[in-house]
């Protein structure tokens, strides 16, 4: 009995023409919120401007001219996971998105090994676009002419580079490094707290040692 063909090759097998014409969709089902690295919260307000305009210039897009890098604005570039490490923080997408694909898969072709070499072979058709100069990238990959978006990288963290003058990788850039906006947390509130009780104390010498220079003798 001839093996059941999975869900990649079936999509593998409709008409080129057909599938290249047709308009992108995006999915976030696969965003990964784990990893420090990459992150969107509190950043400034022309960021998400330049965010949502890249979303929808993805779905103005074809699959074609991200999977060939031909996109005018996008500027799409593969993402060579088991190329040059030296040159990259991550070897792969995490396992979480491996494993939330591999269970999706495994529901059309009812084969833990099928599915999760499906898994792994779809994960390997990852791009990267871009927001625009100064604005980083966002990065996913492209599945039944879905462009699935994983990380969110103001930063550059993905590709750090390197530094011209010393030629090391430049160090990745945190949150804090970035952000405008802090996020809040009880810790932070109660430095701040903590903060303003010393100020306060500095303050109050300062005026008592004023006080005592300007008292009239």
């Amino acid at each position: 009995m001839a093996k059941k063909k999975s869900r990649l090759k079936e999509i593998a097998d409709f008409d080129f023409k057909k599938v290249s014409s047709e308009k992108l969709t995006l999915s976030f089902e696969f965003i990964d919120w784990s990893s420090n690295a990459f992150f969107i919260h509190g950043l400034e307000k022309s960021y998400y401007e330049k965010l949502f305009e890249c979303f929808s210039t993805i779905k103005r897009s074809k699959e074609i001219e991200i999977t060939q890098q031909t996109h005018p604005s996008l500027s799409p570039k593969f993402i060579n996971f088991k190329g040059d490490g030296s040159t990259l923080i991550k070897t792969s997408f995490p396992l979480s998105v491996l494993n939330k694909l591999k269970i999706s898969l495994k529901m059309e072709t009812g084969s833990d090994e099928e599915a999760e070499e499906n898994a792994k072979e779809i994960l390997g058709n990852a791009f990267e676009v871009s927001l625009g100069k100064n604005y980083g990238r966002i990065h996913g990959f492209i599945f039944d002419n879905k462009f699935h978006l994983v990380w969110f990288d103001p930063a550059h963290n993905l590709f750090p580079g390197k530094d011209r003058t010393t030629g090391k990788k430049r160090k990745i850039k945190k949150h804090s490094d970035v952000a405008i906006v802090r996020t809040y947390c009880p810790e932070e509130f109660a430095r701040l707290q903590d903060t303003i009780l010393k100020l306060q104390e500095e303050n109050d010498e300062l005026i008592e040692l004023f006080e005592q220079q300007t008292k009239p003798e």
